[in-house]
């Protein structure tokens, strides 16, 4: 074997090898039970192994209608399983890293997104060198929570101390339009599973505890109307 085909070899075993990864988790019944077992993520998409045979499943990256990082610790795979018991509900599987005080690194998340077939679902902020921020409410069906927006280069944050609602969009792949009756309301519109509206995208609405700046919120529609 001359050299050339050992370093071909040697490398094509490390480039495989830095594709998969593995992570110890708990899988959480709806809406009882549990059981222990491993998610395998590699580029053909992510595989879930338990003694529970029956729990086993394997998805190919296309068979992963969402992605759910809801914690550091924490995801859920919706899936276009039909569930009998729940009317043909689509199935969604519930994973905590084990131990719980692990994490899903940024990388591993990184990875997943870009391969899924639609943007995921991101609730862990990060922080970000902001370009513009304004403290806020974010207007729920009934109620609502408070936090601040910030606006990156590469993404729009919304961090609030209610962890269901936090949000990270990568500004290029997620988010499709902005909108402002007025200087003190804006809407963010996403692509994020919306199970009211089926074929629509998501609309997050905010209360601004400041004006909006005029012209940073030209620049933004203008972004997206270019993109979209």
């Amino acid at each position: 074997m001359n050299k050339w085909t050992l370093t071909c070899l040697i490398l094509f075993f490390f480039s495989s090898w830095a594709r998969a990864e593995t992570l110890m988790v708990r899988h959480d019944h709806n809406p009882w039970g549990k059981c222990a077992g491993e998610i395998i993520i590699t580029d053909d998409g992510i595989e879930y192994r338990t003694k529970k045979q029956k729990h086993d499943r394997q998805w190919k990256w296309v068979d992963i209608q969402s992605f759910d990082r809801k914690a550091a610790s924490a995801f859920s795979i919706l899936s276009y399983e039909d569930q009998r018991l729940s009317l043909g509900a689509d199935r969604s599987f519930n994973f905590t890293i084990l131990p719980e005080a692990e994490t899903m690194s940024e990388e591993t998340y990184q990875f997943i997104s870009q391969h899924l077939s639609k943007p995921g679902l991101d609730r862990v902020s990060r922080k970000i060198e902001a370009e513009y921020q304004v403290p806020v409410k974010h207007l729920h069906t009934f109620g609502g929570c408070e936090g601040t927006l910030y606006f990156g280069e590469e993404w729009i944050v919304y961090e609030t101390d209610h962890e269901e609602d936090a949000r990270t969009w990568k500004r290029d792949q997620e988010v499709q339009s902005v909108w402002s009756l007025n200087r003190y309301q804006l809407e963010i519109h996403v692509f994020e599973e919306n199970k009211r509206a089926f074929d629509k995208t998501r609309r997050f609405r905010f209360q601004l505890k400041e004006p909006l700046n005029g012209d940073y919120y030209d620049r933004l529609r203008r972004e997206f109307i270019e993109v979209w």
